[in-house]
């Protein structure tokens, strides 16, 4: 992808947003008019009305980044022999 597409209310792909209807912080990963599709590293992916979407705060931010590293190192863990 060239540039970071611009979605409504300013949202674009990559952002890391929270989400008050799911009460969850999540990656913008693309736009369907009015619905935005979020993910996470952990492998979660859902959707919802940029209505209920904000730019998440540092602490969302901290709080998704570790979430993101804690499932990776359990991956890690469970694949050694």
């Amino acid at each position: 992808m060239a540039g970071k597409r611009k979605g409504p209310a300013g949202l674009k792909v990559g952002m890391v947003v929270f989400d008050n209807y799911q009460g969850l912080t999540g990656v913008v990963a693309d736009f369907e008019g009015t619905v935005v599709h979020l993910s996470r590293s952990t492998g979660m992916t859902w959707h919802t009305r940029a209505g209920s979407v904000r730019p998440a705060t540092e602490r969302e931010q901290r709080q998704l980044k570790a979430i993101c590293e804690h499932v990776a190192r359990q991956q890690r863990d469970t694949a050694r022999p």
